[in-house]
């Protein structure tokens, strides 16, 4: 947790053998979590090279060539949701979640595991995106950032720190993917460079 160079009173409570609760004496301390930015939400379209979006299709995140007019459509229109990040090791670039709303329902994209395969799908969001999350890694949370000298993109989950929102292309060539990718430090993954386009 943050601190200022101040010492702080923390009280500690033991309910019981497993419960650990405490009390901060100070409340100029920060924990390492995110908060929702109320105001700060917008809708954007994901675009890679050749024309393609990123669509949620039947709760898989798939890029697929669109023209103008099916680009109205509510698959590829993504609500990028700003938190402001307490964490004192913070990522370079903005906290947000990423979610699609659909006339049926809404998803939101999530770190996942497939196998021993690291991964990204959409998950049906059956409640409000969260206020707050008391943690500083979260499944759903993603650092977006600015690509120097461009006007493209990047997206670092927040759970796995050193992968990236990426894309590959599947068996059918046709397929191209939503994946998360392990990116060395200070490199920018090429498949990892994604535009933001107003809907």
């Amino acid at each position: 947790m943050a601190s200022s160079s101040e010492c702080k009173c923390v009280e500690f409570a033991v309910v019981d053998k497993e419960d650990i609760f405490f009390q901060v004496e100070h409340d100029d301390l920060e924990s390492d979590d995110f908060q929702k930015e109320t105001r700060k939400c917008f809708q954007k379209m994901i675009q890679i090279k050749n024309n393609r979006f990123l669509v949620v299709d039947e709760d898989v995140l798939k890029f697929k060539e669109r023209n103008k007019e099916q680009c109205k459509a509510d698959d590829c229109r993504f609500n990028i949701q700003q938190y402001k990040n307490n964490d004192i090791a913070k990522a370079n670039g903005i906290a947000v979640i990423l979610s699609v709303t659909s006339p049926c329902k809404q998803t939101y994209m999530v770190c996942c595991k497939n196998g021993d395969q690291e991964g990204v799908s959409a998950k049906p969001l059956e409640q409000p995106l969260p206020d707050y999350i008391g943690c500083s890694k979260h499944e759903a949370v993603f650092f977006m950032e600015v690509i120097p000298g461009t006007s493209q993109y990047r997206f670092q989950s927040s759970l796995r720190t050193s992968s990236y929102l990426s894309f590959e292309a599947g068996p059918d060539a046709e397929l191209i993917k939503l994946v998360l990718r392990q990116v060395p430090k200070d490199v920018v993954d090429e498949n990892s460079k994604m535009r933001l386009l107003t809907c």
